[in-house]
């Protein structure tokens, strides 16, 4: 049997939504576009929700937006620090580079691969930099506090932006994981909670910061602001439509992404419960062993309105020797049809392209849990569309693993 890391998630009706716009001629941002965007604001409990062509478009609006705003003074400025997580993915850092800021990497906490809010603190206290904004990863369906990152970035006076790619349906104290803050991505690749097939989005709460995300992903466009006639106003009819206020890409969705979204989105409350089983099952499964399921806390999972969202299982090869015994368990588990990858990126100040970037980044062997996640971690599926049959396979052959090798 196999067991992939991910399914594409398109289900029959998903897949006439999709030939319904083909039919229509209607194919760039439209009428589906918004109803998609009304539906993730609605279901976050946020004022705006704009939706862009992937989550890593959506991290580089957000930092367009912060460093170059239509109006007013940038919130960051070239040099500024940026904290982030040592466990990342790649397009979490690369706007902060992209657009002159400087990434401050923070330890992960080993029990749910979060930034580590108490090694941010010692950092910004003794950085020779000027640390301005702080940019968690809501790791893997794990919901970090919000209150915890609002009053740490409060007390800081620090921008306080959210990287919510993996944690869709996520939720503590019945808040939206990440929705704190300025502003929050998310990411609708095929892999993740729900799909439209590449796509993405942002959150926020701030209505300038919406309207020059509507003109961002745009090329800078006016058009789609909900000011646009504080822009328009003295200008002629003709002029009004190629309007430029702000700079730009273009990132948009396409009508095809937001008609398959809009059917998913409808259906996340059933996803979302479909992996939580998958994770529950596991636990049990290798909860006696040395086979540990990251973020996996029974108290939590039995605190009201506390809802991990799983995009995937993250196991950590617990005991003596777990270094050497990573690579004959992910080797057992591929051989039994169990498709495995890494913890995201492992520890992200490895990656030839950071360390291509020059020395001033510290040494990985600084970031010991980091390192941990690196050599003795990895990750299984979690998928909603997996079979009973599938997840029941999945769980007694990592107890099978846990009990003969780790």
């Amino acid at each position: 049997m196999k067991v992939p890391l991910a399914s594409s998630g398109l289900r029959p009706q998903d897949i006439q939504a999709a030939v319904s716009v083909l039919n229509s001629g209607n194919l760039t941002m439209g009428r589906n576009v918004r109803d998609f965007e009304s539906m993730m604001a609605q279901y976050l409990s946020v004022k705006h929700f704009i939706m862009v062509n992937s989550g890593s478009s959506a991290n580089l609006a957000i930092m367009e937006g912060i460093v170059r705003p239509s109006n007013g003074q940038a919130k960051l400025k070239p040099g500024d620090g940026v904290l982030v997580p040592a466990v990342a993915w790649p397009t979490t850092v690369w706007p902060i580079i992209q657009l002159g800021l400087t990434p401050v990497f923070v330890d992960i906490d080993i029990e749910n691969l979060a930034l580590d809010l108490e090694k941010a603190q010692e950092i910004i206290n003794n950085s020779n930099i000027k640390i301005a904004a702080i940019f968690p990863i809501h790791p893997l369906g794990f919901p970090i506090d919000s209150d915890a990152l609002s009053n740490f970035a409060e007390s800081n006076n620090l921008i306080l932006i959210n990287d919510v790619c993996e944690s869709l349906g996520s939720f503590r104290d019945d808040i939206h994981g990440g929705t704190c803050g300025l502003a929050s991505s998310f990411s609708f690749y095929f892999s993740h909670h729900i799909t439209t097939m590449e796509g993405g989005g942002i959150a926020t709460n701030d209505d300038a910061f919406a309207n020059d995300l509507r003109s961002i992903r745009s090329h800078g466009w006016s058009r789609d602001r909900y000011d646009k006639e504080n822009w328009h106003n003295e200008l002629s009819v003709n002029d009004s439509k190629f309007l430029f206020v702000s700079t730009g890409f273009n990132i948009r969705p396409m009508e095809i992404q937001a008609a398959i979204g809009i059917q998913q989105i409808a259906s996340i409350s059933d996803f979302i419960s479909r992996r939580n089983a998958i994770a529950d099952r596991v636990f049990e499964h290798i909860k006696d062993s040395n086979l540990k399921l990251i973020g996996y806390s029974p108290e939590e999972r039995s605190e009201k309105g506390f809802q991990h969202s799983w995009m995937m299982l993250p196991l950590l090869i617990q005991g003596k020797n777990s270094k050497t015994k990573r690579p004959e368990v992910i080797s057992k588990l591929e051989k039994m049809g169990i498709e495995t990858r890494p913890v995201l990126t492992g520890n992200f100040l490895a990656q030839p392209s950071l360390v291509n970037l020059g020395n001033h980044f510290p040494h990985p062997s600084e970031f010991v849990n980091a390192s941990k996640i690196s050599e003795s971690a990895f990750m299984v599926g979690a998928h909603h569309d997996f079979t009973s049959e599938q997840i029941d396979y999945l769980a007694k052959s990592l107890k099978e693993i846990a009990t003969e090798t780790v």
